[in-house]
């Protein structure tokens, strides 16, 4: 296995290659995969995805509230009909994409009347299952609710959980298990029981303590909150067998994924003589700017700062997500730095670049520069709490009492996200120069693609370790950097054979990357 050799391309991409036709038969839902021969940097590959996915309305319907089909979905057709305007010149693809944004813009939360865990109703999208922490509230024989069972595992709504009497008089018994196959081992199911629990805070059975004491990540991962306002010894929860909720939350990722189209269009419109012109487009883009930068803000009590002047985005304690009370990884920075980089680009305010430069420095700062002229990052900040990890004793998170050091490198997937940061943060003007970004561009051609078995796939990790055939969709995401490679036509053909190699049908991620292979074709630098 070995780089891209900048000497080399890969001759099956047919990057001039032949058009589709006959387009109907992608009108359904579900379409079968295009051609091996279909030439991916056409604009007739693209449509003929778009169409094929939902007949062109993509998952513009959907909320953000379970599985996060707004951020990780309909946020990729969204920046695909921007790329590929950029690509074509045609307004017909800004039309698309307005349509998609209105519907994605009546689904926030504030317009449907719908609130978040803390009784917020937000110009944003809330976001739950399979993201959130499981919880469960346990009440008294009077019905009000005096204790809160939390777990940080994925997918624990799904846990079950048992109340009843404990062994010993006057104790109860908690016992918890999530179903999921994929997180019981055989003899070793993801269960967890505690007996013999209390609700007196003096007892070393305190449920609280208890629980707090026993947590592990590998079982349930049970927390247990007293809701009393003065805890003292008293009633134990009444029994029951339930499944645990997944309460509804914010997360500035998902915020960060959705928003920065939108942005990004209002930002095509201000910067284009020729579409200003349009009353109704320029009233869309004030429109769709606002919207933007409403989103945004929503986050920003999360914001924190960093001596060297950067910033980076955190969970409050306590938020019903498993990382409460630290830093989060850079791709929810980033994320949020693309809409503020954006709106900068859109506007004369100041703040949205102010905002935007102290994210994008801390992204940046945190590179380290290779001497072969590749760089390399990791996953979360290093000089964050998730980083260096955390025990009982620092109180830092109240779902997760202890995690280990997350030094692990970034992989690919979310590494794109902080490719298109860069590459917008470039065209802002802010901080990434160009030797930044032909740093990266060697990165990509250099250490992420590779070859196994004579086919194109990618390393797993930025630093170029691990082989995989999963992420030869999403890496078409950093073809932005094809303007900075040594040899865009071997980088854009290499890609282009990733994405034949899967067959791809149409999808959300499927029309990012034909997107992308357009923009990356006809867009100079």
């Amino acid at each position: 296995m070995r780089g891209l050799d900048r000497r080399q391309v890969l001759r099956g991409a047919v990057l001039g290659g032949v058009g589709l036709a006959g387009l109907s038969v992608f009108g359904t839902s579900r379409a079968p995969a295009l051609a091996d021969t279909a030439d991916y940097t056409s604009r007739a590959a693209f449509d003929a995805l778009d169409l094929g996915f939902n007949n062109g309305d993509g998952l513009k319907n959907e909320t953000n509230e379970s599985f996060g089909q707004l951020g990780w979905g309909e946020s990729y057709v969204l920046q695909s009909y921007l790329l590929m305007y950029e690509a074509n010149g045609d307004a017909y693809y800004l039309d698309k994409a307005a349509d998609h944004i209105d519907s994605v813009l009546a689904n926030r939360d504030h317009v449907r009347g719908v609130t978040d865990w803390k009784g917020r109703s937000l110009p944003g999208w809330r976001l739950g299952h399979p993201y959130s922490c499981g919880e469960l509230f346990l009440k008294d024989a009077s019905g009000t609710e005096i204790l809160r069972l939390r777990s940080p595992r994925a997918y624990s709504k799904l846990i079950e959980v048992t109340v009843s009497e404990g062994t010993n008089p006057g104790t109860f018994k908690i016992y918890a298990r999530h179903p999921l196959p994929s997180f019981n081992k055989p003899g070793d199911p993801c269960e967890e029981t505690h007996d013999n629990l209390s609700m007196d805070p003096g007892s070393p059975d305190y449920v609280v303590r208890r629980l707090w004491d026993g947590f592990s990540i590998n079982d349930v991962g049970l927390t247990a909150k007293d809701l009393r306002p003065s805890p003292a010894p008293g009633p134990n929860p009444m029994p029951l067998s339930a499944t645990m909720a997944a309460p509804f939350f914010h997360s500035s990722v998902h915020t960060g994924q959705i928003a920065y189209p939108i942005a990004k269009y209002a930002r095509l419109v201000a910067r284009s003589p020729r579409l200003r012109r349009s009353r109704s487009m320029r009233a869309r883009a004030a429109e769709y700017y606002q919207a933007a930068a409403a989103a945004l803000h929503i986050h920003d009590d999360e914001v924190r700062t960093t001596p060297a002047g950067g910033a980076l985005y955190g969970y409050h304690k306590g938020d019903p997500v498993n990382l409460d009370g630290s830093d989060l990884p850079h791709n929810y920075s980033t994320s949020m730095a693309r809409g503020w980089l954006e709106l900068a680009m859109a506007g004369q305010d100041p703040e949205p670049r102010a905002r935007a430069e102290a994210l994008v420095r801390n992204f940046r700062d945190d590179i380290k520069r290779l001497p072969d002229g590749t760089g390399s990052w990791t996953y979360y900040w290093t000089g964050g709490d998730c980083y260096r990890g955390w025990t009982r004793e620092s109180g830092i998170s109240e779902n997760m009492p202890a995690i280990g050091a997350g030094t692990r490198g970034e992989d690919i997937s979310h590494g794109h996200i902080e490719m298109t940061m860069a590459i917008t943060a470039h065209l802002a003007g802010v901080l990434f120069n160009t030797p930044d970004m032909r740093m990266l561009a060697n990165t990509l051609t250099r250490k992420v693609l590779k070859t196994q078995d004579g086919r194109p796939v990618t390393s797993n990790w930025v630093d170029g370790s691990g082989v995989t055939t999963g992420y030869r969709q999403i890496v078409a995401g950093w073809l932005g950097l094809a303007p900075f490679a040594e040899d865009r036509t071997a980088l854009v053909g290499t890609v282009h054979q990733m994405l034949r190699d899967t067959n791809p049908v149409p999808g959300s991620v499927t029309m990012y990357a034909s997107a992308w292979l357009n923009w990356a074709t006809r867009v100079s630098p």
